[in-house]
């Protein structure tokens, strides 16, 4: 794409917790610039999703809304009230106050939490060099969203992060959409990868997201019976001759542990375990059965209490029927950097870190840790937002309040953690500094190219750390290895061939020309050199030796589960505070099926509030029968602070743990549902919508 010559085009790649990995094309023109989508990159063709075209026009760039220079507390916390100060007494201050920590009680006292407000490579993984170098314990990110379905993986094929090249799909007769909603999480490659391919596709998931609508076949399940569709498939599959007997004997363990459960989960048990008609669900084994198939396993699947079974069941779709190691089939949970390359021990220095440090800690258990003086001294947020994000939503905001809590907080804007902070440092956006992007579905290698200044004297995560390492004396080079140094040996390890310049100008390239056969050589990394469908592995983490086909016993008459997706406005809480897309938001809402609407007396936009023992929220409701009965969806990633409530969705989460790895199983809150203008008489318990009175027969 050339430029005219009184404009500067710029290509970077946006780094956001997002499949797609867009291609951008920043355009500078007589003091003017737009951030808009890249027409020669293959996913974003121009054109990036709503919520980046806004935002990235809006409030990213808007020095009012951003932070530009460090700041002190001055009022309470939680008051949001600070002070500003210059960098340097920033760095000595909290300098002083660590290394006076780890002098008293060891690098233990410091706690740390992070995420995905930024996905690059350097941004968000080398700070973990400085709190590797100290010993500070870290609030294991992956616990709060995706832990569970990682795990499983692991333990089954010995790898969670390999997954099918999405340019085999050409070669797939079908396209299995697993508990992933890409309208809202990877809007480019439902438009265009799943929008052109001919493969048939299918989707289950309790909710009828676009994604779903427009698929060939949608099987809508009710929440906690995914394992059982499994095995109902999977009965279907085996009845139809489909299961490819060689290829299990060959290159598998454990698969009787699995058969013997298989001739009583039949269609019709199907139908009363999970709410599909038997038909759709003979259907659809015979579509994924048919020929070489795609199974796509999203992350909400397993944020559920029995998330890590789950997905232990729903693998069994591709080894039963032999689709690994070939093109145009296989799995594809995420894709990780070493599957590129990507040395992590390097990008971590793990190395630095002092022998018999305390390990990580679930994000479950952040309220408890940050509620105990002994045990946490200091605090550091950075590329995440958990006054808003994280479980037990008014205990980590009381935990916050602590004043013998020092809290040092890095982002881009004034968030309702930051306003906990004693010292805030600005970071600088992802346009303000060079980086690496690898998407995490497809197999590529892009460049975040500097476009503008950064705004103020905000810094990149990465060099913060580094002159805080320079002001606690540590000495470590690897703690100032330099962002040119670091993307030179990333380029050298991915092996593509390009220099950083190169790849600036290019924007994206695959990782390799032909596309990736993922588990292609038929050996795997577990301790048999096979796939481990059962193992005592499990049993010793108190699972079953093989996977079951579980099903959750349904919420009791009158309460809902509640499901909370991405919006399609939101990326987990980034964009909220952005003015045009809060006035696309609107007001937080609660969407019920007609039936349950019904039964609790509430019309379209009944003011109602959500309660359990946790908390409550208040929410106007709207009614669809894209959810099932039995469901209460609320949209996650608000920010408390900018809604009247003074809280969000996961006011709601108690913090359970799934039963593998100790995730978050968000997916099987329960709640009540309080009308504060019912407009009819209580139902009676006889007039309950069936299915939250019958409860679906036992599938283990």
């Amino acid at each position: 794409m050339d430029a005219p010559t009184n404009q500067e085009l710029i290509r970077t790649t946006c780094p956001r917790d997002c499949y797609d990995a867009c291609g951008i094309i920043v355009v500078k023109r007589r003091g003017e610039t737009r951030v808009l989508g890249d027409p020669e990159h293959p996913s974003s063709r121009g054109v990036l999703c709503g919520k980046c075209a806004v935002a990235y026009n809006g409030a990213w760039r808007d020095p009012a809304v951003r932070l530009r220079t460090p700041l002190r507390r001055v009022g309470s916390k939680g008051e949001g009230k600070f002070e500003p100060i210059d960098w340097d007494d920033a760095f000595a201050l909290v300098a002083g106050r660590f290394n006076e920590i780890i002098e008293r009680t060891g690098g233990h006292g410091i706690l740390h939490t992070h995420y995905t407000g930024t996905c690059s490579l350097i941004a968000g993984w080398f700070p973990l060099r400085f709190f590797n170098r100290i010993g500070a314990v870290e609030v294991d990110p992956d616990t709060v969203c995706n832990k569970a379905g990682h795990v499983a993986l692991e333990m089954v094929f010995g790898d969670s992060l390999r997954g099918f090249d999405p340019r085999t799909s050409h070669l797939a007769d079908c396209i299995l959409i697993w508990g992933a909603n890409p309208s809202s999480s990877a809007p480019h490659a439902d438009k265009h990868w799943l929008g052109e391919t001919p493969a048939k596709k299918v989707v289950i998931d309790p909710i009828r997201h676009p994604t779903a609508a427009r698929a060939d076949l949608h099987l809508q399940l009710r929440p906690g019976t995914d394992a059982a569709m499994a095995f109902a498939l999977l009965h279907v599959l085996a009845r139809e001759g489909r299961i490819d007997r060689e290829f299990i004997a060959a290159h598998t363990v454990g698969w009787h542990a699995v058969e013997s459960q298989l001739a009583a989960c039949t269609p019709d048990w199907g139908e009363r375990a999970t709410g599909v008609p038997r038909d759709k669900i003979v259907k659809a084994a015979q579509i994924y059965g048919a020929g070489r198939s795609l199974l796509w396993l999203g992350q909400g699947l397993q944020r559920q209490a029995t998330g890590g079974n789950v997905v232990r069941a729903c693998s069994l779709l591709p080894i039963a029927t032999g689709m690994i190691g070939k093109p145009g089939a296989g799995f594809l949970y995420m894709l990780g950097f070493p599957c590129r390359g990507i040395d992590m021990d390097y990008l971590l220095q793990s190395s630095l870190r002092p022998t018999g440090s305390a390990g990580p800690i679930s994000h479950m258990d952040l309220p408890a840790r940050l509620e105990d003086p002994a045990a946490t001294k200091a605090l550091v947020t950075w590329n995440n937002n958990i006054a808003a994000s994280s479980p037990q939503q008014k205990r980590i905001r009381e935990a916050l309040r602590r004043t013998d809590l020092f809290h040092v907080a890095v982002d881009l804007f004034s968030t309702d953690t930051t306003d906990f902070a004693d010292i805030l440092l600005p970071a600088a956006s992802f346009l303000e500094f060079d980086d690496l992007v690898l998407s995490y579905f497809n197999y590529s290698v892009s460049a975040q190219v500097k476009a503008i200044d950064p705004i103020g004297s905000s810094l990149s995560n990465q060099e913060i750390f580094r002159r805080l390492s320079h002001a606690m004396g540590l000495t470590d080079p690897a703690l100032f290895e330099s962002d040119t140094d670091i993307l030179d040996r990333l380029l050298q390890q991915t092996g593509i061939s390009e220099t950083f310049s190169s790849l600036a100008a290019k924007g994206t390239v695959p990782y390799r020309e032909a596309p990736v056969i993922p588990f292609e050589t038929l050996s795997f990394p577990t301790p048999s050199g096979k796939i481990e469908i059962s193992s005592e592995r499990f049993s010793k983490l108190g699972l079953p030796y093989g996977p079951i086909p579980h099903v959750d016993e349904g919420p009791a008459a009158g309460r809902l589960r509640v499901l909370s997706p991405a919006s399609a406005w939101l990326l987990n809480s980034s964009y909220n505070n952005d003015p045009r897309i809060r006035q696309r938001l609107k007001r937080p809402t609660v969407a019920l099926h007609p039936e349950e609407a019904a039964w609790h007396g509430v019309s379209e936009g009944s003011a109602v509030e959500l309660v359990n023992s946790t908390g409550r929220l208040p929410l106007n409701v709207t009614i669809t029968d894209a959810v099932p009965p039995g469901v209460a969806l609320v949209h996650k990633g608000r920010w408390p602070k900018l809604d009247p409530s003074g809280c969000n969705v996961n006011a709601l989460n108690p913090g359970a743990k799934t039963d593998l790895a100790e995730s978050s199983a968000v997916h099987s809150v329960e709640v009540e549902l309080v009308p504060l203008d019912r407009i009819a008489n209580p139902p009676s318990e006889d007039t309950a919508p069936a299915n939250l009175v019958q409860q679906p027969e036992s599938g283990s």
